[in-house]
């Protein structure tokens, strides 16, 4: 038998493990982070809140004090919630070892007075396939720092990631970065989220044909990855075939990219993604996309690969709206939330938006590019306002920024839908519990001009309730065909928004206004009430309609 007091002893100690934990477990809820439900729908929290990223990107070359301090204005009238911004290896480690964070303090502390968060984007290794933002130590020293071969056997633009120098010279700079960040903003959460390495991959060549590379590809390829991709062992052309030079890329890119991520993790546990330049471009050959990516035929090697990167982003610049719902319904995998980081401006762009939000779950979307401040010398945007290009993006930011908690509620359940408005198709139909609801667009007749611009994204909130928001677009309600119901009538409709999330009438609409039913070009959110009526002999249908 134990004694008293190493009974007491034994209850302190667990007491004490217990409260250890409980700490644990409240500083890993409190960071941001992405959480996966019972249904398998991803909502993103920050500070404890659902969350959607209402992001704008800047151009490559900002992230400095005399251009991001310009910035603040526009993304005011833009309406986000979140400034995307590079860091870049070549200055947070001008010389080995010796570490710089003075541009980002300045942004940390810019962002969180004007009120916006931020994700940071690693430019280290990668940076669109190619290696320009890797320190003057590293570009100037390839004998230590090897670079990739292609099949002549000539040096590449890109570092090699079957390399541990390069990857260890990397890691070492991000894991600063991130134990720098959690000193500096681990209470506040300025800084909601990291992108590890920028569109990775090899430019110029489909893979690394080094004579360390060329050794690995003509071994077998990891056992861990044919498990996981439940293939038979060999070496990576009897496993891969014509993908074989590109698998084994994505293989080595990925682990390189996932082991800087882990070892970031440890220091600040913040959720970290990459982003991906996508093959759906002309030929489709790797290496004149980055060869190794994350790219839509590479997506199982990526996730077999690097299980500390949560989630592979998409790059949107497409203006095919077919082939960009394949891409987001190709990258909204149940091991992937949606998250769109990049992507153009313009109204093609602002339909894409609600399409990600509203059918495909997305935690968030951006447009690149939003400051006029850049070298380009052929931009010629005004510095003190919004672009025009942008004008349609910040309405839907409009729009969306105070009913966020709805649509996180609304989203992964079916009853949140979004249509648009694209060539060649002037209606859509929807389907939802006992309703149908009918989208025309080519309104207001009075428009002057060509714009595709009709989008709306509608949620039922009950049986004969729904949430209505968009642009220019007719919309009419109807019962099911053969519910027994012959048609539906507005009970009322309130315009409002969003205040603190709680819902705010502006006015009802009634008479004329829910004749025309058509979604102004300026935007608007609608509560509708409907009621369903019977018509004159169809009880018996409506009783069979109930029992499908």
């Amino acid at each position: 038998m134990c004694s008293l007091k190493t009974f007491f002893s034994f209850m302190a100690m667990a007491f004490l493990c217990f409260q250890m934990l409980s700490a644990n477990a409240q500083s890993r809820n409190d960071l941001p982070h992405l959480d996966k439900d019972d249904n398998g729908k991803y909502t993103f929290y920050v500070d404890g809140e659902p969350f959607v990223i209402l992001g704008a990107q800047l151009w490559n070359s900002s992230a400095w004090p005399d251009v991001f301090s310009n910035v603040w204005p526009q993304m005011k009238e833009l309406n986000c919630n979140t400034l995307e911004v590079p860091i870049y290896w070549q200055n947070i480690e001008p010389e080995p070892g010796k570490f710089n964070f003075k541009e980002l303090d300045e942004l940390v502390t810019q962002a969180r007075s004007e009120g916006f968060r931020l994700v940071l984007l690693w430019f280290g290794s990668y940076k669109n396939g190619r290696m320009q933002y890797a320190p003057e130590w590293v570009l100037n020293n390839p004998e230590e720092y090897p670079r990739m071969k292609n099949e002549a056997g000539a040096d590449v633009y890109v570092l090699s990631a079957v390399s541990e120098k390069n990857r260890q010279a990397d890691q070492r700079a991000f894991v600063e970065t991130m134990r720098h960040l959690k000193q500096i903003d681990g209470d506040d959460h300025t800084v909601i989220m990291m992108q590890v390495e920028n569109e990775p991959g090899s430019m110029w060549t489909d893979r690394d044909y080094s004579e360390a590379a060329n050794e690995l590809f003509n071994g077998p390829v990891p056992s861990k990855l044919t498990q996981s991709l439940n293939k038979s062992g060999g070496t990576w052309e009897e496993v891969f075939g014509v993908e074989a030079a590109e698998a084994f890329n994505a293989y080595y890119i990925a682990r390189y990219i996932d082991q800087i991520a882990e070892a970031g993790h440890r220091e600040y546990g913040l959720p970290m993604y990459t982003n991906v330049w996508i093959r759906e471009n002309a030929f489709q050959r790797p290496g004149e996309y980055p060869s190794g990516g994350p790219t839509s035929n590479m997506l199982g090697v990526w996730k077999a690969s690097a299980p500390n990167i949560e989630l592979l982003a998409l790059d949107i610049y497409h203006r095919n709206y077919t082939m960009v719902n394949e891409l987001f319904d190709t990258y909204a995998r149940d091991d992937n939330p949606l998250f769109v980081p990049e992507m153009g401006n313009g109204p093609d762009f602002a339909r894409y938006q609600f399409y990600a939000l509203g059918n495909y779950d997305a935690i968030g979307v951006a447009p690149y590019g939003i400051d006029p401040f850049h070298v380009d010398p052929h931009d010629k945007r005004d510095k003190e306002n919004l672009d025009q290009k942008f004008t349609y993006i910040a309405a839907n930011y409009r729009l969306l920024k105070g009913a966020m908690a709805l649509l996180t509620e609304l989203q992964g359940t079916g009853k949140l839908k979004a249509v648009g408005q694209e060539h060649g198709l002037g209606e859509q139909l929807v389907q939802f519990d006992n309703y149908e609801v009918l989208f025309n667009y080519g309104f207001p007749t009075y428009k002057t001009n060509n714009d595709l611009s009709g989008r709306a994204m509608i949620g039922q909130l009950g049986p004969d309730e729904f949430l209505l928001m968009g642009f220019d677009a007719k919309f009419t309600f109807r019962p099911h065909y053969g519910s027994g119901y012959g048609s539906a009538e507005y009970v009322i409709v309130e315009e409002g928004t969003f205040e603190n999330g709680e819902w705010v009438r502006r006015r009802i609409w009634n008479g004329d206004a829910l004749y025309h039913s058509t979604l102004p070009s300026d935007g608007v959110i609608l509560k509708i009430k409907l009621r369903r009526t019977e018509t004159a002999s169809t009880a018996e249908g409506k009783a069979n309609f109930d029992k499908k």
